[in-house]
């Protein structure tokens, strides 16, 4: 076998809530991290084309789709924290065999909930990072 890639059924994505972190229930899908930086014109009148240099990276947000349950904890505790903008830490650890996981800080900017006829409720949650994403 060739392939290195790895499974997304099994990876976690948690929130750090009182004391531990705490895994976000029902997740379906996810994306993001997915960041960029400012890109900043540095050209002058001696340049003879255009000069450039990459400013600050920004981590950009996660995105993730969840089958809702507003008895649940967790679910709550998103809603909450978008309502109090609670700056807040995450966490995804990946399925490959050492378990790679990126921690970050963020807040939850938006929480809305969906549902129609012959499906279950979910609700699309959106975290902006703030600041580095720590890799282990």
């Amino acid at each position: 076998m060739s392939s290195t890639a790895i499974t997304a059924q099994g990876i976690a994505i948690a929130r750090f809530g009182t004391t531990t972190f705490e895994t976000i229930p029902n997740v379906v899908s996810f994306q993001g991290p997915g960041g960029q930086a400012s890109v900043i014109d540095v050209t002058n009148l001696a340049s003879t084309s255009k000069e450039k240099r990459v400013g600050l990276r920004d981590e950009g947000q996660l995105s993730l789709s969840l089958h809702y349950n507003p008895e649940d904890a967790v679910h709550q505790g998103l809603r909450t924290d978008r309502a109090n903008r609670a700056h807040r830490q995450f966490r995804i650890t990946f399925t490959d065999v050492a378990a790679a996981t990126w921690t970050f800080y963020g807040y939850v900017t938006q929480f809305s909930v969906q549902g129609g006829v012959d499906a279950v409720v979910e609700a699309s949650v959106t975290i902006e990072i703030d600041g580095d994403i720590t890799e282990s």
